[in-house]
């Protein structure tokens, strides 16, 4: 039973962990020019393609945060039920994962995608303004 828990919590944890990294995807396509994207000193033309990859990265995204918080609320309810079953947590918990890796390879492709419209110096100050997004320490978990 013990052993049940500590994987749920573990599960719970990933989840967050993801939900964080495509939370930071969203919000610099939701602000990046308030958090500074304009450092990459994008001519218009490049600044509208980065916005319109932002717009569909947040198109794509969106439905799988709406379906990773159902299997999490699934998995509340598994947890708080009466005498839930080792074998119904890890087919929910395999639900989640499920979700979890298409939300991790979404975000890795925009990513990607986004780094290869980019210069050299374009790329480290994108990266760079990624790892200070997720250093922030007031910043609230961007997962669903």
């Amino acid at each position: 039973m013990r052993q049940r828990w500590w994987k749920a919590l573990l599960v719970a944890s990933l989840c967050l962990n993801v939900g964080f990294l495509a939370h930071v995807g969203m919000s610099m396509a939701q602000h990046h020019d308030r958090h500074g994207m304009s450092e990459l000193k994008l001519n218009s033309e490049a600044q509208a393609q980065m916005e319109a990859r932002f717009k569909s990265f947040r198109e794509r995204l969106g439905p799988l945060q709406d379906e990773l918080r159902t299997e999490r609320l699934a998995m509340l309810g598994l947890l708080a039920s009466d005498d839930p079953s080792a074998e119904a947590i890890r087919t929910q918990e395999s639900r989640m994962m499920s979700v979890v890796e298409r939300i991790m390879k979404t975000t890795d492709s925009h990513f990607l995608d986004q780094k290869r419209n980019l210069s050299p110096e374009q790329q480290r100050l994108f990266f760079e303004h990624l790892r200070h997004r997720i250093q922030e320490p007031d910043r609230r978990s961007p997962f669903p």
